[in-house]
């Protein structure tokens, strides 16, 4: 809190100073640049928000400065997040030093707005690759539905990050275009792309995500087979259920876990049979997601089967089973 004391002393009320942001601003800009009082002038131009934008641009903007001073106020721009800021970034983002562009794309990602997006675009041309990922990064961040184009031209894209950022994109605004082509990446080496394909697929909600997260059931990765899991209940396709009842058999706990909620999710006849034997599953997480998706289909015939659970071992698995005999009950 340095820097605060040192300007308090420079004025002589607190009204004084509340009525000049301009010198605050001024100030704690110029201590940025003084390692001693770095931190605590950061922190009281970010206090002082969107007051201090105008003083932060022309600092910014100032190719006489030095490119870590530019760099400095463009985080805290970025820190402030105001709309405000935006044409001063997309002026930066245009910048001759690579740099001063990574920082301006990330800034622009953390503010969000819409104003940004044609200069984010353009950003995905540049030939420095970590301003290119900051872009695409910012836009995924933005979730504009008109960015669906931008994103499924970048599934082609070389860059693994970008290449996971447009497909968690595609699933932010759930464009169903993109499907097929998402689809396609289900074979790539990448653990964390194949992930966010089983994420993307699953809120899209579309019967046409259904092939692809079916393929994502024998991925390597128990992670990617959970998610696509998850992803088939979210898209509610009766298709799924033979899948998801053989999972639901299988050793391995976490698998059964997501295949039970994903049964749940559907909630169709076919799949109350195995629900109700998942009740008795010697794991509890198993048993307890049963119980909340037979008390979420509401039948008053499962009351029956969930009272046999008063007994059980756990704690939890008896109360949830109490919660779900009152919501049935109340439904």
């Amino acid at each position: 809190l340095m820097a605060a004391v040192l300007f308090i002393g420079s004025f002589s009320s607190a009204e004084e100073m509340e009525g000049r942001p301009d010198a605050i601003a001024k100030k704690n800009i110029k201590l940025l640049k003084d390692k001693q009082y770095e931190h605590e002038a950061r922190l009281a131009l970010v206090a002082l928000g969107k007051k201090a934008v105008p003083y932060l641009a022309e600092e910014a903007e100032d190719p006489a400065e030095k490119v870590s001073n530019r760099i400095a106020v463009i985080d805290i721009l970025g820190y402030i997040r105001s709309p405000d800021a935006v044409d001063c970034l997309l002026a930066t983002l245009k910048d001759s030093n690579a740099k001063i562009r990574r920082s301006s794309a990330k800034a622009l990602g953390e503010i969000r707005d819409r104003k940004s997006i044609e200069g984010l675009k353009n950003a995905l041309t540049d030939f420095d690759a970590e301003t290119r990922f900051l872009a695409a990064r910012a836009l995924r961040n933005i979730k504009e539905e008109g960015l669906g184009d931008v994103f499924i031209k970048l599934l082609d894209d070389a860059d693994i990050r970008i290449k996971i950022l447009a497909v968690e994109g595609l699933g932010e605004i759930k464009e169903t275009r993109s499907i097929e082509k998402i689809s396609n990446l289900t074979g790539d080496y990448s653990d964390d792309l194949r992930l966010s394909i089983a994420v993307a697929l699953g809120k899209m909600g579309d019967k046409r995500s259904v092939p692809g997260l079916n393929k994502l059931l024998d991925d390597r990765s128990i992670k990617v087979r959970r998610e696509a899991l998850r992803g088939l209940g979210k898209v509610g396709d009766t298709s799924s259920i033979p899948y998801l009842i053989k999972i639901s058999e299988r050793d391995n706990k976490d698998l059964r876990y997501a295949a039970t909620l994903a049964l749940g999710d559907i909630g169709t006849d076919e799949v109350i049979p195995t629900l109700r034997k998942l009740l008795h599953d010697e794991v509890i997480d198993v048993r307890l997601a049963a119980i909340m998706a037979l008390a979420e289909i509401g039948r008053e015939e499962f009351i029956k089967d969930l009272q046999l659970l008063l007994n059980d071992e756990s704690t939890k698995v008896r109360r949830e089973a109490l919660i779900a005999i009152d919501k049935i009950k109340g439904k």
